[in-house]
Parts: C-alpha cells; structure tokens; sequence
C-alpha cells in the first residue's frame, strides 16, 4: 500500500508540474529565470522580456519542445531561407509541438516596412503569445522588438533601443531602419 500511495503522490507531482509548465511563461519573475534557464542552452542569446515575449538566435536541439512544454504558442522567425536554414523542416518541428510558425525573411542589410508592418499584426495578436522570436543571431530580433515596443507599447526610444541592443541588435542598418520607421510612424498619427 505503502509504494501505491508514493506513486499516486509522485503522479500528482508530475501532472501538477505539467499545469504549472502550460502557464504564462513569463508571469512572474522567477517563471521568467527559470525558463531562459531551461532555453539557454538551445537558444544563443535567450532574452525571456516579458510574459509575451522572448527572443533569441537560432533555435536548435529541443528548443521547441521546451518552449512548448513552457506554454508558448508561437515561434516567429525573421530568418531567410538562405541562410541555411530549411524552413520547411523548422515549420513542422514547431508545428509538431502544436504551436503556430511565422516565418518574415529578412534581409539584415535590407530590411523593409512592410515586414515591420507584418511583424507588428503577428505580435499584437493576443493568440500568439506568448511568443518566441529568433534569427540567427538576434540582431533582427533586437531591430523588430525595438519597433514594436514604441510604436506599439508606447516605449521611449532611448528605453527601447537599450533593450533593443541587450537582445541583440548591433548593426547600424538595422539600428537606422528602426529608427526611420519609428519616424514615419510618429508621423502617420
């Protein structure tokens, strides 16, 4: 009776952790360290920002199941397809874990507004979240983030561009292209 009831007690354990795990990732400070702990070592530069968002270089290993079992809902890649990356594989290793792919191929040293535009709609979407956004180094990652925290989130841009560079972002295109299109978008309002 005795080993019965240390089993039913570890079940209990384990599913109760399993509920914890499908929680908001990012929900409290502590969720947060815990799982840019566990992502860290598939993720290059894994940045948990929020409960909505963490970013990162190029996932590998089990990156996507441990993101999954972490309760995130989407991966959004701003990598190209020329990069060596087949993204075909990538969609169905995320897809596989039942969360939702968006691929925007970007260009680091060209990067459009229309892609920021497309990155803004996928990130605003509540359904998403919480979200993984990687490319290959997080520099990408780092320019997007920046654009969608002011112009989204009403962030300084001084507030965001630091942030912006703690992600990743060290290129000056990239730097510039944000900043540019922050501007045009002060000026739309």
């Amino acid at each position: 009776m005795t080993k019965l009831c240390e089993f039913t007690a570890a079940a209990v354990m384990f599913f109760s952790s399993l509920t914890v795990a499908a929680e908001s990732p990012t929900a409290n400070p502590m969720r947060s360290e815990q799982i840019q702990k566990l992502l860290s070592p598939d993720v290059p530069r894994v940045l948990c920002l929020d409960e909505n968002f963490a970013t990162g270089g190029q996932p590998t290993g089990d990156a996507y199941a441990k993101a999954a079992a972490s309760g995130f809902s989407s991966v959004l890649s701003l990598r190209t397809a020329t990069e060596g990356i087949d993204l075909l594989r990538e969609r169905a290793q995320v897809e596989s874990k039942k969360m939702r792919y968006f691929n925007i191929p970007v260009n680091s040293s060209s990067p459009r507004a229309e892609q920021a535009d497309e990155f803004l709609r996928i990130a605003r979407d509540k359904a998403n979240h919480p979200m993984l956004v990687n490319c290959a180094t997080a520099n990408r990652v780092g320019a997007f983030m920046m654009i969608l925290r002011v112009v989204e989130q009403g962030w300084n841009e001084e507030k965001a561009l630091e942030e912006a560079i703690k992600i990743g972002l060290r290129g000056e295109e990239l730097k510039k292209f944000a900043k540019d299109y922050i501007a045009s978008q002060k000026l739309k309002r």
